[in-house]
């Protein structure tokens, strides 16, 4: 398996990635704050009373994130675009809001909402996932029922402890599942819940993606996973396209 359209947008929408707000009638474009908590509707953190703030809240935005790929030559999940209308939150709201946020990014000033700074929701209207030509519509109610990759903070620092400490077992797990050499200067790529992308670290040759036999829900669970795959224990990963 692989993830959804929607799980994925829901992992770029997550806050840890910078997020652009781009608003009809407001010059350039704007760095904003951002998180999705669990309920699906992302909240931007921004000052209060500011040209900013009035911008975001008189007609639709956009809210554009970019994938940083976690290691070199490794494959970008894209871009989301997510179309919606933001909100101003009330005092009662706004705190509920502001614990949610601190929930998925914890921020110092989360704790002046009100005060300052203030929390908006945005109400997604249309969801885009943009992939080099590909583009892919995600159902709003989709993005709002999936869940972001539990990885997908963690991912830059298991990935570079599987290539420093770990590479000869991981080289020796793909040429097992695989039945074939590994590529050449063989690097662990990416990494999700559902399996692990393999390839060459100068970039040329063919992705190998190793599915997990089910999804794994947290760091801890990987690491029990990953180690039984690379001891060569009984779990098994499956081969698939990158």
């Amino acid at each position: 398996m692989r993830p959804t359209a929607a799980e994925v947008a829901r992992t770029l929408a997550s806050g840890r990635l910078e997020g652009t707000a781009h608003v009809r009638g407001y010059p350039g474009r704007v760095k904003v704050r951002h998180a999705t908590p669990a309920d699906g509707h992302p909240l931007l953190l921004v000052s209060q009373g500011t040209e900013q703030a009035t911008a975001l809240t008189t007609g639709p935005m956009v809210l554009s994130v970019d994938d940083i790929p976690p290691v070199p030559c490794a494959p970008s999940r894209g871009r989301l675009w997510l179309t919606g209308e933001a909100h101003r939150l009330d005092k009662g709201e706004a705190r509920t809001a502001a614990d949610a946020y601190a929930q998925v990014s914890p921020l110092g000033d989360l704790l002046d909402v009100g005060r300052g700074p203030e929390l908006l929701r945005i109400v997604p209207t249309e969801v885009r996932l943009a992939n080099g030509r590909r583009l892919v519509e995600v159902d709003p109610a989709d993005f709002l029922a999936a869940a972001p990759d539990p990885l997908a903070t963690d991912e830059g620092r298991l990935l570079h402890d599987l290539n420093d400490h770990h590479l000869s077992q991981l080289v020796d797990l793909v040429e097992r599942v695989s039945g074939r050499a590994a590529p050449a200067e063989c690097r662990a790529l990416r990494l999700d819940r559902y399996g692990l992308t393999v390839g060459s670290n100068g970039g040329a040759g063919p992705r190998l993606r190793l599915g997990f036999e089910r999804p794994v829900a947290s760091v801890c669970e990987l690491t029990h996973l990953i180690h039984a795959l690379l001891a060569g224990g009984e779990v098994a990963a499956r081969q698939g396209p990158s």
